[in-house]
């Protein structure tokens, strides 16, 4: 088999995941960011791998442009992982109707849990929208996850062997179907997502593409050191640094990178990061994830 598997990772958790497989299945291994340079892109391998975080049960923007650009998917086995914290979500029957609209056939996607790391509830009542903070998983937890991704990385493997297809993954939950199925995300879910970040202006973007204006709520704090380490390794280079200090460009994916690989724990989301543990994959580097100079 000629494979390539090609990935979209902010904290390490699907970079990890991709590089396995690619290991296992003697592929090539591809960034997507690095790959969103190219005016069209052309796959080379018969066996095609995307690898991506699930981002609010459905897919990163960058996923759907990278696919978007996508040419040649005729006649190719196309998988799909996607690295999830909560759930599965729909990222996975979102993905297959934008490969088929590209002509070509999803013919197998799963799930990796991997360690949560982005925002959740605070279950405050008053204030509701600026209560949220960042989840903290116990070491124990990410630790009997992470041991546990390698032998489900061996059955994704085992089953692309095989030249297998049919399984799609999603969630069992009734509300995210139900949210799914009358597109709730584009009303209730963008409002509230907005708010949280700060942005009560309207706009036409649609969900997926308003996240790109949450990164209103982040900002450095005292304990910047100008080191540019969030504008490297922002993989939307939607970061630059303006008297030694990060300003956010309005073109966010919300992989929350610069947060979690921050140095210095500096940058926060809102009121209610700050303090709060950060987190990436032991096993990646900040090197495997910088993309400027």
């Amino acid at each position: 088999m000629n494979v390539e598997i090609i990935y979209f990772s902010g904290t390490g958790n699907s970079l990890a995941v991709a590089r396995e497989i690619a290991r296992k299945l003697g592929g090539t291994l591809h960034a997507v960011p690095a790959l969103m340079e190219q005016k069209r892109i052309v796959p080379q391998g018969d066996v095609l791998g995307l690898v991506f975080p699930v981002y609010n049960k459905g897919l990163p923007l960058i996923i759907k442009r990278c696919v978007d650009k996508m040419a040649g998917l005729e006649n190719r086995f196309l998988f799909a992982v996607c690295t999830y914290g909560d759930t599965i979500g729909m990222a996975i029957p979102h993905l297959a109707k934008l490969i088929q609209e590209r002509g070509g056939r999803l013919a197998a996607g799963f799930g990796v849990h991997m360690p949560y790391n982005y925002l959740t509830p605070a279950l405050k009542l008053k204030g509701f929208f600026s209560a949220f903070t960042l989840r903290e998983i116990p070491m124990e937890k990410q630790q009997a996850l992470l041991t546990a991704a390698p032998q489900r990385i061996d059955d994704i493997v085992a089953y692309v062997r095989a030249g297998k297809s049919g399984d799609f993954e999603t969630t069992s939950d009734f509300m995210t179907r139900l949210a799914d199925r009358f597109n709730l995300n584009e009303t209730f879910g963008k409002s509230t997502w907005l708010k949280i970040a700060g942005v009560n202006e309207p706009t036409t973007l649609s969900f997926l593409e308003s996240r790109q204006l949450m990164d209103r709520a982040f900002y450095a704090d005292e304990h910047c050191v100008g080191c540019g380490i969030c504008a490297r390794i922002c993989p939307v280079r939607n970061i630059r640094m303006v008297d030694s200090k990060p300003q956010w460009q309005q073109h966010c994916e919300q992989c929350f990178a610069c947060l979690q690989w921050c140095p210095q724990a500096a940058i926060q989301f809102g009121n209610n990061t700050a303090g709060k543990k950060r987190y990436h994959h032991p096993d990646v580097k900040l090197k495997d994830m910088v993309w400027a100079p």
